[in-house]
Parts: C-alpha cells; structure tokens; sequence
C-alpha cells in the first residue's frame, strides 16, 4: 500500500475533530478500575431499587468509595447530590458502554455493565473487549453531529487498538523508540487519523521522522485546541496503561511521558491487534476472545509480573511462616505456595501477615485475577469460568486466620476486580 512521504502535511477534516475519551473536562482518576468499575458495583447493588443518581443511597455509596480510592492513594472527587459524579462524568462509563447513553437521571446499567459488575466478565475481558470495540466516532458519548462529521468524511477508528499497533510497530524496527509520548499523539497521532487511508506504517514513520529532526510538524493542524483537549487524548494512553498493555515512565510533565509496550504481553498485544473483527457485538468479540485464550495468557503473565515485585520474598516467608497452608486447599508443599496480597501493593496494599494469604500458585492466580473472591466472612465467590473448573472442589466457606485484616478483605471484596 502506498505510503505518506515526508513532505505530506494533513488537513483537519472539519473544524472540531479531535479525539474524545468520554467528557470535556476529564479526571483522569476516573479510568482507574478501582473508581470506574468500583462505582459501577455500587450502581448494579442499587439497580433494582430504581433510585436516581441524585439519591440519598448513591450518595452514601460514593462516600463510602471515596473513603476507599483515598486509603488506596487515589484522589478523585466523586460528588454526589446535585452535582452528582454521573451528571458530571458520566460519560466515563457511558463510553464503554457500562451504562445507557441516556439514563434520564436513572441507576441503570447495560447488559455489558451488568456481567461486568456482577463479575460474570473478569476485569481482564472487559479490557480487552473495550480495546476491540471502543470506537470513534462513539456514538454514546458523542453528539450526532460530531458523528455525521466524522462518517461524512469517512473516517473510523478504533483507537486503543490502534496506539497497541503503532507502538508494537515502533518497539520492532527500535526497541530503544518503542514508546509514544502525549505531545506524540496530540501533535502527530491524532491530525494523521483525520485522513483517510493512513497505515500504522505511516504513524510510525512521522513519529520516527520528527524524532529525528527530518521533517517539521509546526505546519500541521492543532486538534487539541480546548483547554482539556491533551488530557483527554491521554486518557487513551493511561487506560492501555491501567489494564496494563503500556509501561508508564514519567518525565517532567505530562506531554513528555514514555508510554511503552508491557515486554511480558508482547506476543498477547499482538494476537489482539491481529485480531480483525467484522463486528463491534460485545458478546461476539467476548466469544472469539475466550476462544484464543489469550485473555488467559494476559491474565496469567499480569500475575507473574506481580509477584516478582522485589520484595515479594520477604512478604512470602513472613506469610507462609504465619499460614504455613493454602487458605482455599490446604495443600503444604512450600514449593507450590505463594503469597497474596489482599489489598493489592498498587493501592497502599501492606507487605504484612495482616494482608496475606498463603495460596497454591494455581489458586493465587485466580485470586488476583478476579476469578475467585473471598468476602470478609470468608465466604468463596467463583467466576462462571473458575466455577465450571473448580467449583466442586472448593469450600463455599473457609476459615479466616484471625491476624487477617477483615478491613482489607472488605476494600478488595466492594473495590477490586483483579488484574
């Protein structure tokens, strides 16, 4: 396919392209799973009571979560009342399709949002699903006007899918350039995608090129023009970095961030931006994407990384010296078991017996992936999938060690869906 040369400079496509991650005045805290798909239980407990966003109940549940994302080292302000966090930021949720484009002020959730809260779709899926599926232009977020700008001039994206490639393309020709920068994506990335036609290999090459001071982007149409705009394209970045696709290395400032390829879940990342999908059906892509078993693989590959945190092995030998047993099986070889945080080291989680258990390494995997849960009365909660492997052989109730911090086993149980 022919390619852009270095001469090329694109045209904006019409007067306010740019990229929109959900709303206009984003809180990039939002995107951390722990508030999105933690207010989103919240609203799916509340669901069937019919009560609006405004009510006294989704207010006593947002307190009660600011409490948690602020003991989990997250500052977010999640406003309730009048100016209640969905009638401000809804468009967070609305744009991955967890909750209906219009709610009329109602707690309500999707189909999706409902698997997805109710843990029948692990957290894992549901990143996946959203790189495959999350579009632009997006329908539930944008204003049909917007949308008929972008159709009328041809132009559809899937953009997470299509920073993966871009930065896998560049991690191939150099790994030491394998990374996108904010400033990148604002000043190269997003004017590229406003014309029709440009290949990955394009993106690629005008990153590479102005890196090397072979050409000069000062010419080029600025599509973060409003104050919000450059963080609202991070935002694509940080989520790829949250479900923890990219590396995030920080620099002084935002725009000069490197955001590069998990080296763990390179062959992963590109089984998914392989992957051609003839339709943005959720339960479609879900199916073809448990079929791969790539998901799997993410989720396996996240849980190593974690545990080879450097000082994993002190945690370890304090836990099984107090536990000495899995928690789930009661299997003793010390060559099988591992140590689980309860509330994650991500989220100020402690490097204590009072956050640990002792777990089968098979077990521990389900633990921090989301597929098994344990409630702070020790009762066993299994994803269907964990269900149909494991369901008979495991106890609906187990015995909690009494040095077990029942705090952090209730912060994991109502804020954290694994990795």
């Amino acid at each position: 396919m022919y390619m852009l040369d270095k001469t090329f400079v694109p045209v904006k496509p019409f007067s306010n392209f740019k990229w929109q991650w959900a709303c206009l005045t984003c809180t990039e805290g939002l995107n951390d799973p722990v508030v999105l798909l933690g207010v989103l239980q919240r609203m799916y407990k509340l669901e069937r009571s019919h009560l609006h966003f405004s009510s006294s109940e989704f207010a006593h549940e947002m307190d009660d979560l600011t409490k948690d994302v602020v003991n989990a080292g997250l500052n977010v302000d999640l406003r309730s009342g009048s100016r209640n966090l969905i009638r401000n930021s809804g468009q967070y949720w609305k744009a991955v399709r967890l909750i209906p484009k219009e709610t009329h002020g109602m707690i309500e959730l999707t189909d999706f949002g409902r698997e997805v809260a109710s843990h029948q779709i692990s957290q894992a899926e549901f990143a996946a699903v959203t790189i495959q599926t999350l579009t632009l232009p997006n329908t539930a977020i944008m204003s049909p006007a917007i949308c008929r700008d972008w159709t009328s001039h041809g132009l559809f994206l899937t953009p997470l899918k299509l920073l993966l490639q871009v930065i896998y393309e560049l991690n191939r020709r150099s790994p030491e350039q394998g990374y996108i920068q904010p400033i990148e994506l604002q000043k190269i990335i997003v004017p590229l995608s406003g014309t029709r036609g440009v290949t990955v290999n394009d993106y690629v090459n005008f990153i590479m090129w102005n890196r090397n001071k072979e050409i000069n982007i000062d010419r080029w149409p600025n599509c973060c023009e409003g104050a919000n705009d450059h963080r609202m394209a991070r935002e694509f970045l940080l989520f790829l970095t949250n479900y923890g696709y990219l590396l995030q290395h920080k620099y002084e400032g935002n725009a000069f961030e490197h955001y590069s390829i998990n080296p763990e879940l390179v062959d992963e990342i590109y089984q998914i931006i392989s992957t051609h999908n003839e339709t943005d059906d959720i339960n479609r892509v879900l199916q073809v994407m448990r079929e791969s078993q790539v998901i799997s693989e993410v989720e396996r590959k996240r849980v190593r990384q974690t545990v080879s945190r450097p000082n994993q092995a002190h945690f370890r030998r304090d836990v099984l010296a107090a536990c000495r047993c899995c928690v789930i099986t009661n299997a003793e070889m010390p060559e099988i078991l591992e140590a689980a945080h309860i509330k994650p080291f991500k989220y100020n989680g402690e490097d204590t017996i009072a956050n640990g258990f002792a777990m089968r390494v098979d077990i521990h995997t389900l633990f921090d992936t989301g597929h098994l849960r344990i409630s702070p009365d020790g009762d066993i909660d299994l994803s269907p999938k964990a269900r149909n492997d494991y369901g008979s052989a495991f106890p609906k109730k187990i015995f909690l060690p009494d040095f077990t911090n029942r705090d952090f086993l209730r912060w994991r149980w109502e804020n954290y869906d694994g990795l």
